[in-house]
């Protein structure tokens, strides 16, 4: 499918633009027109901000946008494989040389986290788009940026940034109700630790509610969002290098970072290179080559695991963890009081790390998958199974088929530590013992939490009983 970025009918000139613009020619995604298909906006602690970001650094955060919007409107179901989507877009620039340049990285980049095959047009803008002033501006005074996702990974960063004696911008990105929420809440409980040190930057990005657009606009037809950890990143970097920051803080447990499939059948779906080593170390180069960006994009989980990151947890820290979100689908459970499913991979991880906290209770989760797993219908226990079943081929695996399995998903030097993470790693020992450690504790776990009807159904031994070697 081919998609065009729209900047105007007066601001590019190029042939296959004013064709797209004139003839509905593709799909022309604006949320720059009076009738827009999409809109963008930005708030500062709640209220509305613009980052008057110019030049490449606008056109390098608008394409994290674009994409992000271009991504929703192409069905994977309909690919020859029912995965890998050809998605082409033409896109006007400031300097579209430097994009050209750097085409074959940016596509690397995106085919990477995305699985897709993302081609481009560059073509040139005739004279710099205006931006947007506003009475409140980008705060000053800061010296890091951690994007901030309202989830425990983010939260448990910024507190670490924090207690280290830096100022932060915290930059959310408010895909959904649930999780705009959760950022504000949670920023605001930080306001109140570390008064003076910390801000909220949160971008919203979405179709736009107008009945009568300029341009229609595709229907949503894609849910898996791929392509979101490219939008975040573009949006800190823009933020960064707007406000003179070179620290930029991508905070993701090191487990979930690696995101090893968990089966074979699970390669597409469910596994995302979001915050993979090899993603952030492309990433990196990428917006140094176009922005000139020159500091450091981090992750300081790089090597820990949600249970490693929990263990020891300072009490006051309890009720903040406890209110952030872990759920991949957060909203569904809105009647039922809850912020999470129980029963995704993701709610079963924060289960096993909030257990190592003491802090976990059910009442937190639309379903106790760990005390009534035969009672759920057999959808919903799909991923604990296959946790299991993954914890436990892990528990026993040998160091020569533990790293092969950690660079199965997209190979990264043993020094990457050094690049984008928070100390040197000489070889990968830190991820293979991490692994192993968390399935060794996570099956151990299993056999002491949960119900006897539980473990039958997942052939975990009772507790008490020798699980792993």
């Amino acid at each position: 499918m081919n998609m065009v970025r729209y900047v105007g009918k007066t601001q590019c000139d190029d042939g296959a633009y004013r064709r797209a613009v004139d003839n509905l020619e593709g799909v022309l995604i604006d949320w720059v027109s009076t009738s827009p298909n999409a809109t963008v906006s930005f708030e500062l602690d709640g209220k509305a901000v613009a980052p008057e970001l110019e030049g490449t650094l606008l056109d390098f955060t608008d394409l994290g946008i674009f994409i992000y919007l271009a991504d929703e409107m192409v069905s994977r179901a309909k690919a020859t494989d029912y995965w890998t989507r050809a998605i082409r877009c033409l896109v006007p620039v400031t300097e579209p040389a430097k994009w050209r340049e750097n085409q074959l990285l940016l596509s690397n980049t995106l085919g990477l986290l995305s699985g897709d095959i993302w081609q481009f047009d560059w073509v040139p803008l005739l004279f710099p788009r205006s931006v947007s002033r506003h009475r409140q501006q980008l705060p000053h005074g800061f010296d890091t940026v951690c994007l901030f996702s309202g989830g425990t990974d983010s939260l448990l960063g910024a507190v670490q940034l924090l207690r280290e004696g830096r100022k932060v911008i915290l930059v959310g990105h408010q895909s959904e109700g649930q999780a705009a929420s959760a950022q504000k809440e949670l920023a605001e409980k930080l306001c109140s630790m570390f008064p003076g040190k910390i801000c909220l930057v949160q971008c919203r990005v979405a179709r736009s509610i107008r009945k009568i657009p300029e341009f229609n606009l595709a229907k949503k037809v894609e849910r898996s969002h791929r392509p979101r950890s490219f939008l975040f990143l573009t949006l800190g970097i823009g933020i960064a290098v707007r406000c003179g920051i070179r620290d930029v803080f991508m905070p993701e447990n090191g487990l979930m970072a690696l995101n090893i499939p968990l089966q074979k059948s699970r390669t597409g779906a469910l596994s995302t290179r979001t915050a993979h080593p090899s993603y952030m170390i492309n990433f990196a180069d990428l917006a140094r080559r176009i922005t000139g960006f020159d500091g450091h994009i981090r992750n300081p989980f790089l090597t820990q695991s949600k249970t490693d990151m929990l263990s020891g947890l300072d009490p006051v820290l309890s009720p903040l963890v406890l209110r952030s979100i872990s759920c991949a689908r957060p909203s569904r459970f809105n009647d039922k009081g809850v912020r999470h499913c129980g029963y995704c991979v993701p709610c079963i991880h924060r289960r096993f790390a909030l257990t190592e906290a003491g802090i976990d209770s059910a009442c937190h989760y639309a379903f106790d998958i760990f005390n009534d797993f035969r009672s759920t219908d057999v959808s919903k226990q799909q991923d604990l199974r296959a946790v299991v079943r993954f914890a436990t081929n892990i528990a026993n695996a040998s160091v020569t088929q533990l790293q092969a399995l950690i660079l199965s998903h997209g190979y990264f030097p043993p020094t990457v530590g050094s690049l984008i993470g928070c100390s040197e790693t000489k070889d990968y020992t830190p991820w293979t013992d991490m692994v192993q450690n968390w399935a060794r504790d996570l099956l151990n776990k299993l056999a002491a939490v949960t119900s006897s009807s539980t473990r039958l159904s997942l052939g975990v031994p009772d507790s008490g009983q020798r699980i792993v070697r």
